[in-house]
């Protein structure tokens, strides 16, 4: 009968930009219980890897946790994994700065531990071919990829249900050994029962060879910190019980860290990955009505009894299309790949600062908060920031920044930098605040996700959930609120600044604040055409010919905005000219959003003045909006009804201001007006 070696790999991750509370609970509940209970089974083997961000943090506010780990490292019970170090997407990054984050790791942990890593952790195990020579070069040895990946590639599901072993892949000659993380024992541990676990195991008995391996790669937050788990594996002694078992067990089932396994066994055979991620991944990178058919599909398939067979040919989507599913998500990652295109030679702390942007959670979102909490967006802007200014110098730049393969315009002061998307409507879809390393317009729109049908569904049929159970956060639902439904609204259009509305009288502040309405121009989202640049008085000026429809008939009109500049202050002049032969009665609203917080943010009103005042009370600042006489104001806050691992939830996102202007003008008169900000 085979000898039975359970590899585990543990990873450790925060944030960048994550509050200090939520980091140091994740270590009382999480970090540290788990290595103080294998810290007392030496004869436990087990691989760790942490990201940077908390090796810096445990370095900075506990260094006891360095300290046991370096002893575990010592006596050869623990195996340190290597990885970008502020935990990037290393297929999201450009080469260099792969090499440089996954070498700041290998040499922290030799300074730190004394060891040269081996294995390395794949950040959300998102696998491309094309990165296992810059892996390979950096020196390390192996990686930790999902079964699933490797059913895609081929490997017949009916034959091997469960992979074991590990098996050889290269590229360009360099040669990376892959080991294959099973699902089952993902879901199974630490959510089933003990006797569970060790019975599973045991069916690996029953195999032709004398020794196998079985991988279990996983977070470690799911042990202590997902719903319930920390009763569940430590308060009910689950993870005790199942170290116990193993012990009980160890003259077939036995414990090893991946270098000594791949000493112990040879690789399966060579194989070649498709870019993939796990299962789940897959799913939530999907546009939202194809995911609900994803999801259907699955549930589907479960009725069937060749489930299996076709599971192996089933895959989601691709990480990248976040970036396509999530403008806000784009403009982050492109402003980050731009800055690291311009940083040659650079110092190191600035270096840092880049790669802290690079921390992938708030460029996606899946079953976790990430993109949908601002203050993570917030963390990845402020480093951003931090490193143009250092770079770019004042005055104006034209190029395609977001690359969609349209130009954009970049206006640089001492004080801000302003960026004008001209191909969506002429409006602004990113103000720096210098002084402050914040991007003003930091605001997420309100979109439909998949899984808001779950929440219909809950709220619905009232359904109800064995609080006694300990379930992943794949298939539990909690809520923060009660009717939290209520609040779900979708918008049409990003949520950018200087964005232009032609609106029917009939509109309320209700109906704007529910994106219930029709716009009865077509300048929103269309293409305003650059008419000139001043780089001497940095201004821009921007036009566009296009229609209002009143009482079924379409009436030409023309927009121009011109944008200028000083120091702290942005001012936005409209001329809109009436191109139809009769007179016109309008409702012209000009929408700015910014993410600011203030103590009546999540206020819905309405304000009749000519100057606007908005005090942040995070940074401290003040936003002046001033207009040339006294107009409607409608305000409102931008929320979204997201999911996390806590469940679903409601999140700020910034605040809408509308800035109503009436006008009555005859054929080919120009109604002028301006809009003035001012940050102080």
């Amino acid at each position: 009968m085979a000898n039975i070696y359970f590899l585990l790999c543990i990873h450790n991750h925060q944030p960048v930009g994550n509050f200090e509370s939520v980091i140091e609970e994740a270590y009382n509940k999480a970090y540290k219980p788990f290595i103080d209970m294998l810290f007392n089974y030496p004869d436990i083997k087990f691989s760790l890897h942490c990201s940077g961000i908390l090796w810096d943090y445990f370095v900075k506010k506990h260094p006891e946790y360095i300290e046991k780990v370096k002893e575990m490292v010592i006596r050869g019970q623990v195996e340190l994994f290597s990885g970008g170090y502020y935990e990037p997407i290393l297929s999201s990054i450009l080469q260099k700065d792969r090499y440089g984050q996954i070498n700041m790791m290998n040499d922290f942990i030799y300074k730190t531990f004394g060891v040269v890593p081996q294995g390395l952790w794949l950040t959300e195990r998102i696998w491309e071919q094309g990165i296992v020579r810059d892996i390979v070069e950096c020196g390390i040895k192996y990686t930790l990829v999902d079964d699933y990946i490797f059913y895609l590639a081929g490997i017949n599901r009916l034959e091997n249900k469960e992979l074991t072993d590990y098996y050889l892949t290269e590229e360009e000659g360099r040669i990376l050994f892959v080991f294959p993380i099973l699902q089952t024992l993902r879901y199974y541990i630490p959510f089933k029962s003990v006797s569970e676990n060790i019975n599973f195991f045991s069916n690996f008995r029953n195999y032709k060879e004398e020794i196998l391996s079985v991988t279990m790669g996983d977070d470690g937050e799911k042990f202590g910190i997902w719903p319930k788990t920390y009763e569940h594996v430590y308060e009910n002694k689950w993870l005790e019980e199942f170290l116990e078992k193993i012990l009980e067990n160890r003259d077939w089932l036995k414990t090893l860290t991946f270098s000594e396994f791949i000493k112990l066994k040879s690789p399966k055979g060579r194989i070649y990955l498709p870019t993939a991620s796990y299962f789940e991944m897959g799913e939530w990178t999907l546009p939202t009505s194809t995911q609900l058919m994803f999801e259907k599909l699955i549930k589907d398939l479960e009725k069937l009894p060749n489930k299996d067979v076709i599971m192996q040919f089933l895959h989601g989507g691709y990480w990248k299309n976040f970036l396509s599913k999530y403008p806000e998500a784009n403009n982050m990652h492109k402003k980050m790949i731009n800055l690291s295109f311009k940083l040659k030679n650079a110092r190191k702390s600035l270096l840092k600062k880049l790669y802290k942007a690079q921390c992938n959670c708030a460029y996606w979102h899946g079953v976790f908060g990430g993109l949908y909490l601002p203050h993570l967006r917030e963390a990845i802007y402020e480093h951003l920031i931090d490193v143009e200014k250092e770079i770019i110098k004042e005055g104006i730049y034209i190029d395609d920044f977001d690359k969609d393969s349209q130009d954009e315009v970049c206006v640089h002061t001492k004080e801000i930098a302003f960026y004008i998307k001209p191909s969506y409507g002429g409006s602004v879809y990113e103000i720096d605040l210098k002084k402050y390393d914040k991007n003003l317009l930091n605001v997420l729109s309100r979109k439909k996700e998949a899984y808001h049908s779950r929440l219909l569904e809950f709220e619905k049929n009232k359904l109800n959930q064995d609080i006694k159970e300990v379930k992943t956060i794949h298939d539990i639902v909690l809520v923060k609120e009660q009717n939290l439904s209520e609040k779900i609204y979708y918008d049409w259009h990003n949520r950018y600044t200087f964005l232009d509305h032609f609106l029917s009288p009939t509109v309320t502040l209700e109906d704007f604040y529910k994106c219930n309405y029709k716009d009865c121009g077509d300048f929103t989202l269309e293409r305003y055409n650059i008419q000139k640049v001043d780089k001497d008085s940095l201004q821009i000026e921007l036009i566009r010919q296009g229609n209002i429809w009143m009482d079924d008939k379409k009436h030409p009109l023309e927009v121009c905005k011109r944008f200028s500049f000083k120091d702290n202050a942005i001012m936005c002049e409209y001329e809109i000219k009436n191109l139809s032969q009769q007179s016109l009665n309008l409702c012209f609203l000009s929408e700015l959003n910014f993410l600011i917080f203030i103590d009546d943010q999540f206020e819905i009103k309405e304000e009749f003045t000519n100057n606007l005042k908005l005090k942040d009370n995070v940074k401290k600042f003040q936003i002046e909006i001033s207009v040339p006489s006294p107009i409607k104001f409608w305000r409102f806050p931008i929320e979204t009804v997201s999911l996390s691992e806590s469940g679903f939830e409601r999140n700020y996102q910034g605040i809408c201001i509308g800035c109503n202007f009436r006008l009555d003008i005859s054929y080919l008169q120009v109604y002028k007006t301006n809009i003035d900000l001012k940050i102080c």
